[in-house]
């Protein structure tokens, strides 16, 4: 008798759970269909700037007066990127505070296995922005004026030459061990505080060969303080028509590119993440914004939550190999 008694109360229980949970999911979609009614964060990773944080701006700039409500970049540099990856990934999942995000999300798994966060469980890509190339550069001092050039100098004295790179598994460091792993070539790796101090130790001389990304060493380049071997993006850039690729050069798992998008803390709801997507869409079809990006070496490279998604798992496991293969721990 107490069995069937409490039976019927154990079904206003779940009746009341499940009308609990149908105005939560109601006010939900009702939250997500009024996105945005105030400003959004934008997290960079990075210190003001950098490439990352310039071409975010200009995102930013952009998609701001698409989607209605102005978009406010933070900067939250540290850890290799793991401080604003923890911040956005422990953010209330509403879209008003999202990830700038680049390379570090794919290869952060396999350098730090000890995260405070899984970015595979707790970010959920939006959208990509762009690609950036990475550029092979030595000192103009250097008697290498091709990437064969400097293969065999580096044979000839292995070690010797010196590779600089922003730290421990930075893109720069990164992108030079999956060129490093390729070709053979013999260097010593200095890891410098950031990309700056790195490629500014190759104009200088005091390291002869980095591996940066196009928007950074361009400018050095074109003032001939630098001298490109290759560019280790798929095809050839029309800033520097004349740098061949490393793949032309025989070296296809050499290729490597930078990209900017953007990740939202996991479980936001789709709603949100179709009206970021539409506005990104739409301001990279922007004649003006395509200009300043394109002088600042990056490429329109769209794609939806999905697909930014495939690209980020697929660069997490090469970049797994990469850093077993090359013994990389970070310091």
């Amino acid at each position: 008798m107490k069995h069937a008694a409490t039976l019927p109360a154990a079904k206003a229980r779940a009746a009341r759970c499940l009308a609990a949970l149908g105005l939560l999911l109601g006010m939900q979609a009702g939250h997500a269909a009024g996105y945005p009614d105030h400003a959004i964060t934008w997290v960079v990773p990075y210190p003001p700037g950098g490439s990352t944080d310039v071409i975010a701006r200009n995102l930013a700039q952009a998609m701001g007066p698409i989607l209605g409500q102005s978009i406010v970049v933070e900067n939250k540099a540290g850890a290799g990127g793991q401080t604003a990856m923890t911040y956005v990934a422990r953010a209330a999942p509403d879209g008003y505070t999202l990830l700038v995000s680049d390379a570090s999300v794919a290869t952060a798994p396999s350098l730090y296995p000890s995260m405070p966060f899984d970015p595979a469980k707790d970010l959920q890509a939006v959208a990509l922005f762009v690609t950036v190339p990475h550029l092979l550069v030595v000192n103009p001092a250097l008697k290498a004026n091709s990437l064969k050039d400097l293969i065999a100098l580096t044979e000839k004295e292995p070690g010797k030459i010196n590779f600089s790179s922003g730290g421990v598994g930075s893109p720069l460091h990164l992108a030079g061990e999956a060129l490093r792993l390729e070709t053979g070539l013999k260097w010593t790796h200095i890891p410098y505080k950031g990309a700056g101090p790195a490629l500014m130790a190759v104009v200088s001389g005091e390291a002869q060969v980095a591996t940066p990304s196009l928007p950074a060493a361009l400018p050095q380049v074109q003032a001939g303080k630098l001298r490109a071997l290759a560019v280790t993006s798929p095809r050839r850039i029309a800033l520097l028509p004349d740098v061949p690729t490393a793949a032309e050069l025989g070296y296809p798992k050499a290729t490597v590119f930078g990209w900017v998008g953007l990740h939202a803390p996991a479980g936001t709801p789709a709603p949100v993440i179709q009206a970021l997507n539409a506005a990104a869409a739409k301001a990279l079809k922007d004649p003006g914004l395509m200009e300043r990006l394109k002088s600042q070496g990056a490429e329109n490279a769209y794609s939806d939550s999905a697909g930014y998604g495939k690209l980020v798992a697929e660069e997490a496991a090469r970049w797994k190999r990469v850093v077993q293969e090359a013994g990389i721990k970070p310091e």
